[in-house]
């Protein structure tokens, strides 16, 4: 009898043991991600992406943000020291072009070639993508969204007082920009809020797409125009330069939302602002088709960025880092994040009709159809380096109105900077 009990207690042991070890396995059997997705909106997005991953992965426990304070900042200085330090999480959010460019030099990334080829990615997107995103041969991470920028918000009800009809090109909106103060001297014509000098950029952008093309543009945001002298630049930031009488005074006091809502309050008419202005619309109760809409400058070119999850390179959990990005290029999750974050989808093989506005159906259409160019700062398509220094000169732009002394500046900066040989990767 005391042999069977010793037996008994001895397999008892053995369970626990192995229940333990289960456990323990479980709990290390961490996803650690990082993101500054925790907005209203943005937050739910990436909660769809958790649930659909859970599902692959049931046993993961996912680690989001494990960093005092949340994201923003914070999030991304904690992420660089992580990195320098060789304590990578297993994977973050990043933007293409420069801004990943510096991961890949630093030698912080790896190669996802085998997982784009595995899920045909580079036949599912536009080209333009594929241009921002590779680099000598290798690519490094999986887009989720697709979020436009050359749209140009606006009141419906000011716009019809007036009778101005929304522009599709730079002449039409200066015209509309003129008719809107003479007719409504107390409103704005153009909202915009510099309290983030980013958001000049947003403009820069604007003018020198409508005024030299896509290919210019993209020669322009990669250093390889003499922006001393050359005439189509001039032109582009005298065109800047005519708009600035049509801003909100006060803009250096709004951040982004806070120039949004100019729209709302009849304080201002239109607003240049990426896609993700339309949740924050919805949010403050304003009804598409009646109290906004929007229209694309220019009609024919779709610009904009997208947001990206790379593999560190020493990835803790590098199997479940793996099949998050994988994740990322399927289709399901694509619809799932993009149907709430207010972006579209970066492939093309989720119809345009599962939106439920006019304007994200357009933009995905656009997208597969158009000629696409990413944009300047939030893009990547110009270097950190370059754009800090072109925001202060750009905000300044705004006061003080001097063409020839904002050329020199950013000719001076582009050369500081060494933009051209920092873009050469573009080319290649």
């Amino acid at each position: 009898m005391k042999k069977f009990y010793l037996i008994l207690t001895m397999v008892i042991f053995l369970i626990a043991m192995v229940l333990s070890s289960t456990s323990f396995t479980q709990e290390q059997e961490e996803f650690v991600i990082f993101h500054y997705w925790t907005a209203g909106g943005e937050k739910e997005a990436i909660d769809a992406l958790f649930k659909i991953f859970q599902e692959r992965n049931p046993n993961a426990k996912i680690v989001e943000n494990p960093v005092a304070g949340g994201g923003g900042e914070t999030m991304l200085a904690v992420l660089m020291s992580n990195l320098a330090s060789g304590l990578p999480p297993d994977s973050f959010q990043d933007h293409q072009g420069n801004q990943q460019k510096d991961y890949i030099d630093a030698g912080y990334l790896e190669s996802v070639n085998d997982i784009w080829e595995q899920a045909n990615f580079e036949g599912r997107i536009n080209p333009m993508w594929v241009k921002t995103l590779k680099f000598d041969g290798k690519v490094y991470s999986v887009p989720i969204n697709a979020h436009r920028t050359n749209w140009l918000w606006y009141n419906k009800k000011i716009l019809d007082e007036v009778g101005v009809k929304p522009p599709e090109t730079y002449e039409e909106l200066l015209d509309a920009c003129k008719k809107i103060k003479e007719a409504k001297p107390d409103i704005a014509p153009l909202a915009l809020g510099t309290r983030e000098k980013v958001w000049s950029s947003y403009l820069y952008d604007m003018v020198l797409l409508n005024t030299g093309g896509p290919d210019f543009y993209e020669k322009a945001n990669t250093g390889r125009i003499d922006f001393l002298n050359d005439p189509t630049f001039r032109t582009a930031m005298e065109r800047y330069g005519a708009l600035i009488p049509y801003i909100y005074p006060w803009h250096a006091t709004k951040s982004w939302d806070e120039a949004g809502a100019l729209l709302k309050t009849g304080e201002a008419a239109m607003y240049w602002m990426g896609d993700w202005i339309l949740g924050y619309y919805l949010n403050i109760g304003m009804e598409p088709e009646v109290d906004f809409s929007v229209t694309a400058i220019p009609k024919d070119v779709w610009m904009g960025h997208a947001d990206t999850f790379p593999l560190p390179k020493g990835a803790p959990h590098p199997n479940l880092a793996k099949d998050w990005i994988l994740m990322c290029t399927t289709p399901e999750a694509q619809k799932a994040f993009n149907l709430i974050k207010g972006s579209v989808t970066i492939v093309n093989d989720v119809p345009a009709d599962v939106y439920p506005d006019p304007y994200r159906k357009r933009s995905a259409v656009d997208l597969a159809n158009l000629r696409a160019v990413c944009d300047g700062f939030h893009g990547g398509m110009i270097t950190p380096a370059f754009g800090s220094e072109l925001v202060d000169i750009l905000t300044n732009f705004l006061v003080d109105q001097n063409v020839d002394a904002a050329i020199k500046s950013i000719a001076e900066a582009a050369e500081r900077t060494n933009l051209t040989e920092a873009c050469n990767w573009f080319w290649k």
